[in-house]
């Protein structure tokens, strides 16, 4: 099967569906398809996202909350972590993951193996791997998302350390609002943001445990630096303000 190496945590954010075009600075002469991510053996630090642009270090936040992320130091490395088809190649997508002066490779149908395969791989450009055969895949994991149905039920992925605070006795969970999440929580009413009616929130854990809660309030709260300045973050076609949902938890369900 085919393969390429990618630090972490790129190589579990594309394996995971939440990286949806990598930016290199080439392309093979035709897409490769279906290609194996292999991480390679660089560790990362706890805090490494917080030195990444205020675009990407935002939404790693959410991901390690929902626990769609593992937490960063124990992201495997030296290890195929899934695999990703390989669609086509652009000079420019819409995408915050892309980068100026790259060629995007446009990713989808994205999968993460249930059981990391070791290798220990350093290969620059795309290569064969007789690790993974591509006509036999190896069990891969479901990536959960967050829900929100029209009876104000919010379904909230959480990763073991939050689902468990909530439990005992946690009574707040913030998640923070860009452009890719926004409409899922708030409605725009040609003004102002507002967010959307909850009632009551389901927390899943990693295992699928449930566990409800009755929603007292909701704030959408816009951000602000130490000096009470609006948050700005830079995004595809110019800025956008930071805002952050907070929900206040009242009793079990």
């Amino acid at each position: 099967m085919k393969a390429i190496c990618m630090p972490q945590p790129w190589a579990s954010l594309i394996c995971a569906g939440l990286q949806d075009v990598m930016s290199m600075a080439w392309k093979p002469k035709e897409a490769p398809g279906t290609i194996a991510i292999v991480a390679t053996q660089m560790q990362i630090p706890a805090d490494y996202h917080q030195a990444l642009p205020e675009c990407w270090s935002y939404r790693i936040d959410n991901y390690l909350l929902m626990g769609q992320l593992a937490t960063l130091t124990s992201l495997p490395t030296e290890a195929i972590v899934g695999y990703v088809e390989v669609t086509g190649f652009s000079d420019k997508e819409e995408s915050v993951w892309s980068l100026p002066d790259c060629i995007n490779w446009k990713l989808t149908n994205p999968r993460t193996l249930k059981q990391p395969i070791p290798c220990d791989a350093v290969e620059q450009f795309v290569f064969d791997t007789p690790l993974i055969d591509a006509a036999q895949l190896p069990a891969t994991i479901d990536i959960q998302h967050p829900s929100l149905n029209e009876e104000g039920v919010l379904t909230l992925p959480l990763n073991q350390l939050k689902f468990d605070s909530l439990a005992d006795g946690d009574k707040e969970v913030d998640i923070n609002l860009y452009a890719d999440n926004r409409e899922l929580f708030t409605g725009y009413t040609g003004k102002i943001w507002n967010p959307r009616p909850v009632q009551q929130l389901i927390a899943v854990s990693p295992d699928g445990k449930t566990q409800s809660y009755e929603v007292v309030k909701t704030d959408l709260i816009l951000d602000r630096d130490d000096d009470g300045m609006p948050v700005k973050i830079e995004k595809v076609g110019g800025w956008e303000f930071l805002y952050y949902l907070l929900y206040t938890i009242g009793n079990k369900i």
